[in-house]
């Protein structure tokens, strides 16, 4: 069974691909979209936000994780895989927050 459901998994996808959208309609006419949106809590008690960052050939999915509950590292990148849909990489950890990134992140144009 699965920590994170797939609906909650469709719901960071969806914020996602929407704040994308958001974003670049606001550089296309020359402005800046400030991001308000906070991290969703999920069923499971972790608290998360799946961003597209701008990197040199397009943009590459991020997972904001903030491990409230103490689950292990093992069980968060597995959750991490689940919602970026492939092989996963710590990028930062800040206590409780973690980033996640695909660990061959081609970037989306």
């Amino acid at each position: 069974m699965a920590l994170i459901a797939y609906a909650e998994r469709a719901f960071l996808q969806l914020l996602a691909r929407r704040l994308l959208r958001y974003s670049r309609e606001a550089e296309a006419r020359g402005e800046k979209y400030y991001d308000i949106y906070t991290r969703s809590p999920l069923q499971c008690g972790l608290q998360a936000k799946m961003v597209f960052e701008h990197v040199p050939g397009g943009y590459a999915p991020v997972l904001y994780v903030h491990n409230s509950v103490a689950l292990p590292n093992e069980t968060l990148l597995e959750a991490a895989e689940y919602v970026l849909e492939g092989p996963v990489k710590c990028r930062k950890t800040d206590g409780a927050d973690l980033e996640y990134t695909l660990a061959n992140s081609i970037p989306i144009t």
